[in-house]
């Protein structure tokens, strides 16, 4: 079992690195001021510390399959939306397309325990931007 668990997970990490980047490039260039939306294309995007080997790292040591999902074939992609903050917290934090409960239960406690990310910037200023990591949990 511990193998089949270890194989899920390499196949949920390079799931995760191959589709981080592309949300990140496409779908992440809004800039939220004082609560609303602005559709001005951010000049710096926040990143992961590290950038997205590190991400992987960070999901390779803290993933974990839940079992249930497993021992039932359930896999697909979770979409995690977040706001990095101007100080590169994380907050509001939350599901946008689920898959399974125990899946997205697990998607969220990874994002929530992320260490602050590397701001975005705007005019060489750090600003809250809203972000989306895609994790995809697959079975072999």
């Amino acid at each position: 079992m511990k193998n089949v668990v270890k194989k899920l997970f390499l196949v949920a990490v390079l799931s995760v690195l191959a589709t981080s980047h592309a949300f990140s490039q496409s779908n992440q260039q809004v800039k939220e001021t004082e609560g609303t939306k602005s559709s001005q294309v951010i000049e710096e995007m926040p990143m992961f510390p590290g950038g997205e080997k590190a991400l992987v790292t960070y999901l390779k040591e803290n993933l974990k399959y839940p079992t249930v999902p497993a021992e039932n074939g359930i896999q697909g992609r979770v979409i995690v939306l977040f706001k990095v903050e101007a100080d590169g917290s994380l907050t509001d934090v939350r599901i946008g397309g689920s898959v399974d409960p125990s899946i997205d239960r697990e998607a969220l406690r990874l994002v929530k325990a992320m260490p602050k990310w590397i701001p975005g910037k705007q005019d060489g200023k750090p600003v809250p931007v809203k972000f989306q990591v895609p994790i995809t949990f697959r079975l072999n």
